[in-house]
């Protein structure tokens, strides 16, 4: 086993614990040789000390969070143009980011409903954020042409892209949702061609990956960023109960 020369100068202290020798004493071969056998003889160290790094850089995360919402805070959650659902005056605000031909967003989607469900407090806020494939750029340019166009109906539309089952195969599949739910497609395919729509698609683009986001889904609830989907809806409650 060789220990990097980064490690020593940590695990140097190690070896008056093992031996009771002073070490400046010792030659750098010797602190090698006291450290190599003494985390041989306990190596739940290396598993202490792995779960302290990862538990400090967790932290030190959630702190870099806190400060990028409170940057982007009006971005985040005062922006008039995306759709929002549950309670829109809520005390708990919920952002997220997601993509119409995401598996995971839509595994996402149940949680999200029963949340609303349960928890009257809520205020769901929509972030299209399309970046699997140009199908997904037309999906959330026709969602948001939806919103403009009848927001009482976003909802229902976005719930019916989201139960879509696989990939979107190309604007056909659009239409067939569109009128589904009851809308007029070709005007719904006018309204895409707005330059204000694909404006506020660069825009929360833009704000994704100031905030970090590589990936959906993505949440902002309160002063913490979820960086993916939650296991069940019992964590995504979770985390609003923290925020109270």
């Amino acid at each position: 086993m060789k220990i990097s020369h980064r490690l020593l100068p940590a695990l140097a202290c190690l070896a008056p614990l093992a031996f009771p020798v002073h070490a400046a004493e010792l030659e750098r071969q010797d602190v090698e040789k006291i450290v190599h056998d003494y985390l041989l003889a306990h190596p739940e160290l290396l598993i202490d000390m792995s779960n302290a790094l990862r538990a400090k850089q967790e932290s030190q995360q959630q702190e870099a969070d806190v400060q990028l919402i409170k940057a982007h805070h009006d971005a985040l959650f005062a922006d008039k143009r995306d759709p929002v659902a549950g309670n829109e005056k809520g005390s708990v605000n919920v952002i997220v980011f997601f993509d119409y031909n995401c598996g995971y967003c839509k595994r996402a989607t149940p949680m999200i409903d029963t949340l609303l469900h349960d928890n009257k407090k809520v205020r769901l806020v929509y972030k299209e954020f399309p970046i699997l494939s140009e199908t997904s750029y037309i999906a959330a340019k026709a969602a948001l042409a939806v919103n403009s166009l009848h927001p009482d109906k976003y909802s229902a539309f976005h719930a019916a892209l989201m139960a879509h089952q696989g990939a979107l195969s190309s604007d056909k599949d659009l239409a067939v949702i569109a009128k589904k739910a009851d809308l007029n497609w070709p005007a719904i395919e006018k309204k895409m061609q707005d330059p204000t729509i694909e404006k506020q698609l660069l825009e929360t683009r833009q704000l994704a990956e100031k905030l970090g986001l590589t990936g959906t889904p993505a949440f902002v609830i309160g002063d913490q960023i979820l960086r993916g989907a939650p296991r069940t809806t019992d964590d995504l409650k979770a985390l609003i109960n923290d925020v109270k």
